[in-house]
Protein backbone atom coordinates (compact mmCIF):
# COMPACT_ATOMS: atom_id res chain seq x y z
CA UNK A 1 0.00 0.00 0.00
CA UNK A 2 1.01 3.21 -0.54
CA UNK A 3 1.92 5.64 2.68
CA UNK A 4 -0.62 7.90 2.48
CA UNK A 5 -3.43 5.05 1.45
CA UNK A 6 -2.17 3.31 4.75
CA UNK A 7 -2.12 6.41 6.96
CA UNK A 8 -6.15 7.18 6.07
CA UNK A 9 -6.79 3.42 6.47
CA UNK A 10 -4.61 3.54 10.25
CA UNK A 11 -7.20 6.52 10.99
CA UNK A 12 -10.52 4.96 9.61
CA UNK A 13 -9.43 2.15 12.04
CA UNK A 14 -8.79 4.69 14.98
CA UNK A 15 -11.89 6.07 14.37
CA UNK A 16 -14.01 3.00 14.40
CA UNK A 17 -12.33 2.34 17.78
CA UNK A 18 -12.85 5.39 19.18
CA UNK A 19 -16.31 5.56 18.12
CA UNK A 20 -17.20 2.06 19.60
CA UNK A 21 -15.25 2.86 22.74
CA UNK A 22 -17.63 5.71 23.90
CA UNK A 23 -20.88 4.06 23.43
CA UNK A 24 -19.29 1.81 25.99
CA UNK A 25 -18.36 4.03 28.57
CA UNK A 26 -20.92 4.52 31.80
CA UNK A 27 -19.80 8.08 33.73
CA UNK A 28 -20.78 7.38 37.17
CA UNK A 29 -20.43 10.71 39.18
CA UNK A 30 -21.07 10.49 42.87
CA UNK A 31 -22.45 13.61 44.52
CA UNK A 32 -20.17 15.36 47.20
CA UNK A 33 -21.63 14.80 50.48
CA UNK A 34 -23.62 17.69 51.91
CA UNK A 35 -21.86 19.49 55.20
CA UNK A 36 -23.53 17.67 58.42
CA UNK A 37 -24.29 20.49 60.93
CA UNK A 38 -23.70 19.27 64.51
CA UNK A 39 -25.08 20.03 67.35
CA UNK A 40 -22.81 22.67 69.61
CA UNK A 41 -21.64 21.01 72.87
CA UNK A 42 -22.92 22.08 76.16
CA UNK A 43 -20.68 23.36 78.39
CA UNK A 44 -19.80 21.00 81.25
CA UNK A 45 -20.03 24.09 84.15
CA UNK A 46 -23.46 24.78 85.79
CA UNK A 47 -25.47 27.38 84.66
CA UNK A 48 -23.58 30.53 85.82
CA UNK A 49 -25.49 33.99 88.31
CA UNK A 50 -26.99 36.40 85.61
CA UNK A 51 -27.34 34.33 82.81
CA UNK A 52 -30.22 32.00 80.80
CA UNK A 53 -28.61 29.18 78.29
CA UNK A 54 -29.30 26.21 76.48
CA UNK A 55 -30.55 24.34 73.11
CA UNK A 56 -32.28 26.44 70.15
CA UNK A 57 -31.91 23.56 67.82
CA UNK A 58 -28.87 22.48 67.51
CA UNK A 59 -27.17 25.88 68.47
CA UNK A 60 -26.43 25.78 72.49
CA UNK A 61 -26.61 29.51 73.24
CA UNK A 62 -25.77 31.46 76.41
CA UNK A 63 -27.52 34.60 77.27
CA UNK A 64 -25.89 36.80 79.81
CA UNK A 65 -26.74 40.41 78.71
CA UNK A 66 -29.53 42.81 80.02
CA UNK A 67 -31.40 44.47 77.07
CA UNK A 68 -31.66 48.00 79.01
CA UNK A 69 -29.23 50.20 76.94
CA UNK A 70 -30.23 53.39 77.60
CA UNK A 71 -32.02 52.91 81.47
CA UNK A 72 -30.06 51.35 84.35
CA UNK A 73 -28.73 48.22 84.16
CA UNK A 74 -31.81 45.45 85.80
CA UNK A 75 -34.60 48.27 85.15
CA UNK A 76 -36.73 44.77 83.87
CA UNK A 77 -34.78 42.59 82.95
CA UNK A 78 -34.99 40.60 85.92
CA UNK A 79 -37.78 41.47 88.21
CA UNK A 80 -40.50 40.45 90.29
CA UNK A 81 -43.45 42.68 90.27
CA UNK A 82 -46.16 42.34 92.34
CA UNK A 83 -48.90 44.32 94.40
CA UNK A 84 -51.38 46.11 91.33
CA UNK A 85 -55.02 45.78 92.68
CA UNK A 86 -54.85 42.46 94.17
CA UNK A 87 -53.02 39.90 96.52
CA UNK A 88 -52.74 37.36 93.78
CA UNK A 89 -50.74 39.15 91.11
CA UNK A 90 -47.47 38.92 90.14
CA UNK A 91 -45.33 38.98 87.20
CA UNK A 92 -41.34 37.71 87.00
CA UNK A 93 -39.89 38.54 84.41
CA UNK A 94 -36.52 36.56 83.49
CA UNK A 95 -34.80 38.60 80.18
CA UNK A 96 -30.98 38.13 78.85
CA UNK A 97 -29.75 38.54 75.35
CA UNK A 98 -26.43 37.95 73.35
CA UNK A 99 -25.39 39.53 70.41
CA UNK A 100 -28.35 38.79 68.28
CA UNK A 101 -31.38 37.56 70.07
CA UNK A 102 -33.14 38.19 73.29
CA UNK A 103 -34.25 35.38 75.28
CA UNK A 104 -37.16 36.40 77.46
CA UNK A 105 -39.25 34.15 80.69
CA UNK A 106 -42.43 35.52 81.74
CA UNK A 107 -44.17 33.75 85.01
CA UNK A 108 -47.25 35.52 85.79
CA UNK A 109 -50.19 35.04 88.39
CA UNK A 110 -47.78 33.87 91.64
CA UNK A 111 -46.57 35.32 94.13
CA UNK A 112 -42.90 35.32 94.71
CA UNK A 113 -42.96 33.79 97.97
CA UNK A 114 -45.16 30.96 97.02
CA UNK A 115 -42.49 29.55 94.62
CA UNK A 116 -40.77 27.39 94.11
CA UNK A 117 -43.39 24.42 93.71
CA UNK A 118 -43.46 20.91 93.35
CA UNK A 119 -44.24 19.30 90.18
CA UNK A 120 -46.85 18.42 88.93
CA UNK A 121 -48.17 21.90 89.46
CA UNK A 122 -51.82 22.32 89.25
CA UNK A 123 -52.90 24.20 86.08
CA UNK A 124 -54.32 27.57 87.30
CA UNK A 125 -56.42 29.94 85.29
CA UNK A 126 -54.57 33.07 84.67
CA UNK A 127 -51.19 31.68 86.16
CA UNK A 128 -49.15 31.01 83.54
CA UNK A 129 -45.41 31.12 81.49
CA UNK A 130 -44.07 32.70 78.17
CA UNK A 131 -41.13 31.67 76.28
CA UNK A 132 -39.66 34.37 74.05
CA UNK A 133 -36.91 34.54 71.63
CA UNK A 134 -36.42 37.08 68.54
CA UNK A 135 -33.74 39.12 67.70
CA UNK A 136 -32.60 42.32 68.94
CA UNK A 137 -33.53 44.40 66.53
CA UNK A 138 -37.08 43.22 65.72
CA UNK A 139 -39.03 42.28 69.14
CA UNK A 140 -42.52 42.70 67.49
CA UNK A 141 -44.33 39.57 68.54
CA UNK A 142 -46.10 39.61 64.79
CA UNK A 143 -42.77 39.52 63.14
CA UNK A 144 -41.83 36.24 61.16
CA UNK A 145 -38.97 36.10 62.80
CA UNK A 146 -40.20 36.48 66.42
CA UNK A 147 -40.59 32.67 68.08
CA UNK A 148 -43.04 32.13 71.42
CA UNK A 149 -44.39 30.10 73.61
CA UNK A 150 -47.44 30.16 75.77
CA UNK A 151 -48.25 27.30 78.37
CA UNK A 152 -49.07 26.76 82.01
CA UNK A 153 -46.67 27.48 84.79
CA UNK A 154 -44.95 24.16 85.26
CA UNK A 155 -45.14 22.66 82.17
CA UNK A 156 -42.77 24.22 79.82
CA UNK A 157 -41.28 26.21 82.53
CA UNK A 158 -40.13 25.58 86.15
CA UNK A 159 -38.41 27.19 89.26
CA UNK A 160 -36.23 25.03 90.90
CA UNK A 161 -35.06 26.97 93.36
CA UNK A 162 -35.69 30.41 94.98
CA UNK A 163 -32.81 31.70 97.48
CA UNK A 164 -31.92 35.16 98.64
CA UNK A 165 -34.67 36.23 95.82
CA UNK A 166 -31.82 33.96 93.24
CA UNK A 167 -33.90 32.31 91.11
CA UNK A 168 -32.59 28.80 89.30
CA UNK A 169 -34.54 26.85 87.26
CA UNK A 170 -35.52 25.18 83.80
CA UNK A 171 -37.41 25.56 80.47
CA UNK A 172 -38.03 23.43 77.57
CA UNK A 173 -40.81 23.38 73.96
CA UNK A 174 -40.94 24.04 70.67
CA UNK A 175 -42.01 27.53 69.76
CA UNK A 176 -43.90 28.75 67.04
CA UNK A 177 -43.66 31.93 64.58
CA UNK A 178 -46.21 34.23 63.29
CA UNK A 179 -45.17 32.39 59.73
CA UNK A 180 -45.51 29.06 60.73
CA UNK A 181 -42.12 28.30 61.34
CA UNK A 182 -41.01 26.43 64.81
CA UNK A 183 -37.82 25.72 66.99
CA UNK A 184 -37.08 23.32 69.52
CA UNK A 185 -35.56 24.42 72.64
CA UNK A 186 -34.02 21.72 75.01
CA UNK A 187 -32.07 21.43 78.24
CA UNK A 188 -32.62 25.32 79.01
CA UNK A 189 -31.72 26.55 82.20
CA UNK A 190 -31.41 30.03 83.61
CA UNK A 191 -30.26 31.68 87.05
CA UNK A 192 -31.01 35.06 87.96
CA UNK A 193 -31.11 37.33 90.73
CA UNK A 194 -34.78 39.19 90.92
CA UNK A 195 -35.50 42.77 92.29
CA UNK A 196 -38.65 43.09 93.67
CA UNK A 197 -40.60 46.21 91.95
CA UNK A 198 -44.15 46.96 94.19
CA UNK A 199 -46.75 47.85 91.81
CA UNK A 200 -49.39 49.99 93.12
CA UNK A 201 -53.10 49.66 91.74
CA UNK A 202 -54.02 52.44 89.76
CA UNK A 203 -57.16 53.92 89.46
Amino acid sequence: MKPALISYFKSFIFMIILSTACDKINVEVTPPDLPVREKDEKPDFPVQLGSIRGYFGDDYRIFIQHIEKVQPVDSFSNCYFYGACNDDFGQINLIRCDNEFVLAIYILGYSLDSLPRQRPVPVEFGRFAEIQFYPFSDWNSTSPSHYSLDSFYGQNVFITDITDDIVTGTFEGSLHSPSGNSINVTEGEFKLKLFRKFMPCSN
